[in-house]
């Protein structure tokens, strides 16, 4: 699997490399930013959330994704009660 931030990084190095007469320096540099910033943004949702809902929405089921702030999660599954449905939650950063 390609790295597409060290791929990106490269060409931007290399990029400013060549303006400044010093293109395999600035690729190099560039590649190695580029890896690390790919390392250090692992943001967003967790792996695992994603693979539990990964098991839960299967072939022949459909999801419901809501965006809220300020639920409270047991009014929500209260007023769920007696579907035929399961209630997944997480919070966000």
């Amino acid at each position: 699997m390609i790295d597409t931030e060290a791929l990106g990084g490269s060409f931007r190095g290399m990029l400013f490399g060549l303006i400044f007469l010093v293109p395999l320096l600035g690729m190099a540099v560039g590649t190695a930013a580029g890896a690390l910033s790919g390392m250090l943004t692992d943001t967003g949702i967790d792996d695992g959330y994603t693979n539990r809902v990964r098991e839960e929405v299967t072939s022949g089921t459909s999801a419901l994704f809501v965006l809220t702030s300020g639920v409270v999660v047991d009014r929500v599954r209260e007023a769920l009660a007696g579907q035929d449905m399961h209630l997944l939650h997480t919070n966000l950063s």
